[in-house]
């Protein structure tokens, strides 16, 4: 007699197994596409653009187009096109820049200055600190004359980039940002350049992150105040205010492999622009993620 050859049955427990993995991934699924976000932060600020750095998708954005005054948000531009010369070797960091009687400190009372005096030599490394750190308008002047020989010159350079990076809102008349009618950008245009600058000219960016700057024997502190804050990996970018434009902060931190840019303009108080950023970051980082 012949032995047969038993072939064995699907038990009921691993049919049993198999319907409750079937079903776990289902509910999975279905759990996973019923996120729901909600809709962002009320911000107290003329207008604001919350950036996905990566993709360059707006998270959240109000009056994100309109034209406003930056003040000293300027300076990313002229940091900007410092990066992109030093990047041409057009000029050096080690070129030591004579300062004019229009860079003299003297000319920029009750505003931010680096403290330069006129007929003294400074290097490109430290005017750049006294730029980006210090946020010293003379400084400004000092390195428009350096590179294209005059500030009105460099504003041409300035708004020649911007055109190149579709900042279609701004149009730039200075290297500092002090108020002129004719000086204005967008929340939208702010975080396309702050987006280039930290891509582009990422040794310019380092900088950002400095919270101190010592010349001419006066220490001064990098006014962009969530650097110091722990519950946020905010590594720049920079502040701007004066009475027209009101106070704004362009901020740019990481969490995990994400990085978001994040432009708040025209609030009322240093107080309320750190807030106003603090709660959009959160809130990009809390219920979004780069894809």
């Amino acid at each position: 007699m012949h032995n047969k050859i038993k072939r064995a049955k699907p038990s009921f427990l691993s049919a049993l197994l198999l319907s409750i993995t079937l079903l776990l991934s289902a509910y999975w699924q279905t759990a996973k596409a019923a996120v729901v976000i909600p809709p962002p932060p009320t911000v107290a600020a003329a207008g604001f653009v919350l950036l996905d750095y990566e993709t360059g998708t707006s998270i959240a954005e109000q009056n994100a187009d309109m034209q406003l005054a930056p003040a000293s948000l300027t300076k990313i531009m002229t940091v900007y096109v410092i990066g992109k010369e030093l990047q041409a070797g057009n000029i050096s960091l080690d070129d030591e820049v004579k300062i004019s009687e229009n860079a003299w400190a003297k000319n920029f009372p009750d505003s931010s200055k680096m403290f330069i005096e006129v007929g003294t030599t400074v290097t490109v490394h430290d005017l750049l600190r006294g730029i980006i750190v210090q946020s010293g308008n003379d400084a400004c002047v000092a390195m428009a004359e350096h590179i294209a020989g005059s500030e009105s010159a460099f504003a041409s350079m300035m708004n020649a980039h911007a055109a190149n990076l579709g900042m279609n809102a701004s149009n730039f008349v200075n290297s500092h940002g002090l108020h002129d009618p004719d000086h204005y950008t967008s929340p939208r245009d702010m975080a396309t350049l702050s987006r280039a600058l930290v891509k582009e000219t990422p040794e310019m960016y380092k900088i950002y992150s400095e919270k101190e700057f010592t010349y001419n024997g006066i220490k001064q502190y990098n006014r962009n105040s969530l650097l110091w804050d722990q519950s946020l990996n905010v590594d720049g970018i920079k502040t701007g205010h004066t009475s027209d434009a009101g106070y704004s902060l362009i901020t740019s931190a990481t969490q995990g492999d994400m990085r978001l840019v994040s432009v708040v303009m025209g609030t009322d108080s240093e107080r309320a622009r750190k807030v106003e950023n603090k709660k959009l970051l959160r809130y990009g980082f809390r219920f979004y993620e780069t894809v």
